[in-house]
């Protein structure tokens, strides 16, 4: 009788462990697998639109700052060769193509083929 209560308590306590290994290995952000932030991160200002310039934060948001006072928020998603925006109160997303050559950013419209470079700003 004792034999199979401990038989019965040592499988429950087997089964709560092994759900907890599984819970414990659930999603994790970025930050929590160390992985670096996106190169995007920081603030370029655009080279042919003065005044323009794109923010993007570590968190997935980020700032279009079209000049003259006039900004759209935005978030994105950064794929490694390209960035998908979504702009706020927008549903559509739009992709750019992007390289970062020191402190150059290049951005391609994957839809016009529009070409922007932008300048880091130092933060």
């Amino acid at each position: 009788m004792k034999s199979k209560l401990f038989k019965g308590i040592a499988l429950a306590v087997s089964v709560i462990m092994i759900v907890l290994c599984f819970t414990a290995c659930g999603n994790k952000t970025s930050k929590e697998v160390g992985e670096t932030a996106s190169p995007l991160v920081g603030t370029w200002a655009a080279n042919e639109a003065e005044g323009s310039s794109y923010i993007f934060n570590d968190d997935g948001s980020g700032a279009w700052d079209m000049g003259g006072g006039a900004t759209m928020n935005f978030s994105y998603a950064d794929k490694g060769t390209t960035v998908e925006i979504t702009y706020e109160g927008s549903s559509s997303t739009q992709t750019w193509e992007y390289t970062i050559n020191g402190s150059t950013l290049t951005m391609k419209d994957t839809d016009t083929g529009t070409v922007m470079t932008y300048t880091r700003v130092a933060d």
